[in-house]
């Protein structure tokens, strides 16, 4: 669905998945790499904020998390959420306190340290891949360049 500024998100369900999900995603539009969160800890490990490369598949994912987070055993539920704008938005929508909230960055200063890089690392990674597009990279054109000839016709 869209709205005069675009496509809507449903930001009732989107604070019900980072409530309720104790793993998702966020995958942006201009943006390959995904917000990885995972609230889940014990007394080895803090909950994860992170930016991540897409995984192939949920299994891959979850095979991911096996790997670097061995000690918190088999993800359960994992969630993605398609987010069509960009980082900033995030903030400016308070989806971006309510993950932060949902982690404990409040309370656990390593935590923090992660949502602040995840948010500066998907803020370059958004101006770099709006500057790519303005420079035409990574677009195809619909209308290629013809060669001019410089001689006028006969």
């Amino acid at each position: 669905m869209y709205g005069d500024n675009g496509i809507l998100v449903d930001l009732e369900q989107i604070g019900r998945i980072v409530k309720g999900s104790d793993v998702f995603a966020l995958g942006f539009a201009n943006i390959s790499e995904r917000l990885l969160v995972d609230v889940r800890s014990n007394d080895r490990e803090t909950a994860l904020i992170q930016i991540v490369e897409p995984a192939d598949s949920p299994s891959e994912r979850r095979k991911w998390l096996r790997r670097r987070r061995p000690s918190l055993g088999q993800v359960e539920s994992l969630s993605f959420i398609g987010w069509p704008h960009s980082p900033s938005f995030l903030v400016q929508s308070g989806v971006w306190d309510r993950i932060c909230a949902r982690v404990g960055a409040a309370l656990e200063t390593e935590v923090r340290g992660q949502c602040d890089l995840a948010l500066r690392q998907l803020q370059n990674l958004d101006m770099s891949a709006t500057q790519a597009i303005l420079r035409g990279e990574r677009s195809v054109n619909l209308w290629p360049r013809t060669e001019v000839s410089e001689r006028p016709p006969s």
